[in-house]
């Protein structure tokens, strides 16, 4: 466990491109506390989540002060992910580490191939708001995805920034603002369901990773405001794919 702090510049980077794409960052974090930390996965859970709560409470309040989060449709996405977040959790103490690892892998691929299918435009062209109407039809996959929420502290980001912005049509700041302030919301269900089932974090990762996404919280949102859409998706498949192929590697 030497390599602790390790969980300080890793958790700037993190948070920095996750909070600039509008994902959570358990997708990457899950693989760092696994293999290099060598967690077990229920403790791994936990400490992602609240890691990513820290993270994802200071890229919300960024966004927050460039007034671009939708707190009415935020406070309704959440409500949907309430069940898939229970059993997510309940879903982590009955699979065996090994079986985490590939399904986790698996969909770290697959999130890589949705961003390079989708073609998401970082411009301010949608709407500011939108009605719950418009939300609807999609709440029962947003439950669904929440269920891998609350399994591997994988955030729903990945899949509702394309949702909130092909099929709602909000604006991209207001989807990736958004999108991080429910992300936060789910990482606090769900540590909390974690916290009643009996999981424990590992604390002095958290120590060493919650000043790194503070900062990287910070940054997120100046670079996506600076950086051309192809670049950040380009870094976050890239290590997408990376990690993917290692984790299935692993597992196998």
């Amino acid at each position: 466990m030497g390599s602790i702090w390790l969980a300080l510049p890793i958790g700037i980077l993190i948070a920095a491109v996750v909070s600039a794409v509008g994902i959570g960052g358990g997708i990457l974090w899950m693989p760092f506390l696994m293999l290099i930390l060598k967690l077990e996965p229920e403790a791994s859970v936990l400490t992602s989540l609240i890691i990513q709560t820290a993270g994802m409470g200071s890229g919300s309040l960024a966004y927050a002060r460039r007034a671009q989060v939708d707190y009415r449709l935020t406070g309704f996405l959440l409500a949907a992910t309430v069940p898939g977040l229970a059993l997510g959790a309940l879903m982590t103490r009955s699979i065996r580490p090994a079986h985490i690892e590939l399904v986790l892998g698996l969909l770290t691929l697959i999130t890589a191939f949705w961003f390079v299918s989708t073609n998401l435009k970082y411009d301010d062209r949608g709407h500011q708001r939108i009605r719950f109407r418009a939300a609807r039809p999609y709440l029962g996959w947003i439950s669904l995805m929440s269920v891998a929420s609350g399994m591997l502290s994988v955030s729903i980001g990945e899949w509702l920034v394309p949702i909130l912005r092909s099929k709602m049509a909000l604006r991209m700041r207001t989807a990736v603002a958004t999108s991080i302030a429910t992300i936060l919301g789910t990482c606090v269900l769900g540590a909390a369901f974690h916290g009643l089932l009996g999981s424990a974090p590992h604390w002095s990762t958290v120590a060493w990773a919650v000043p790194g996404v503070l900062i990287g919280g910070q940054i997120g949102p100046r670079l996506a405001e600076r950086l051309n859409e192809r670049m950040l998706k380009e870094v976050f498949i890239f290590l997408l794919t990376l990690i993917g192929i290692h984790l299935i590697y692993n597992a196998i």
